[in-house]
């Protein structure tokens, strides 16, 4: 039964600005991979957009390398990820024109 029932537990919804969605310590982990998806489905809407984006975490910096992009209608905002700090974090920015938009999103990661 592994992964049949998705990971719909970390959800953000009505994102209208740029917005923190997920942060962890870096000196806890070494490479960690996101699973994103952005969605807007109200106001006779129905766009989606879906991204993989890997973190290679080498103490000072943070490597990134995003794949796997896929939409069904153009641009829907960007998605970053930088250090804060001692912290990773995993932003989002909607694009004005079609926020606010819904963020989904699973983290699997190796510790350091």
């Amino acid at each position: 039964d592994l992964g049949t029932a998705g990971n719909n537990e970390s959800v953000v919804s009505g994102i209208e600005n740029e917005t923190v969605i997920d942060t962890i310590p870096v000196s806890e982990w070494r490479m960690v991979k996101y699973l994103v998806s952005l969605s807007k489905t109200s106001e006779g809407e129905n766009k989606f957009y879906g991204t993989e984006i890997s973190v290679l975490i080498d103490g000072t910096s943070l490597n990134v390398a995003e794949y796997g992009i896929i939409d069904n209608d153009g641009d829907m905002g960007t998605i970053s990820v930088s250090k804060n700090g001692e912290s990773l974090e995993l932003i989002v920015t909607p694009n004005i024109a079609v926020r606010p938009i819904t963020v989904k999103y699973a983290r699997i990661g190796l510790k350091a």
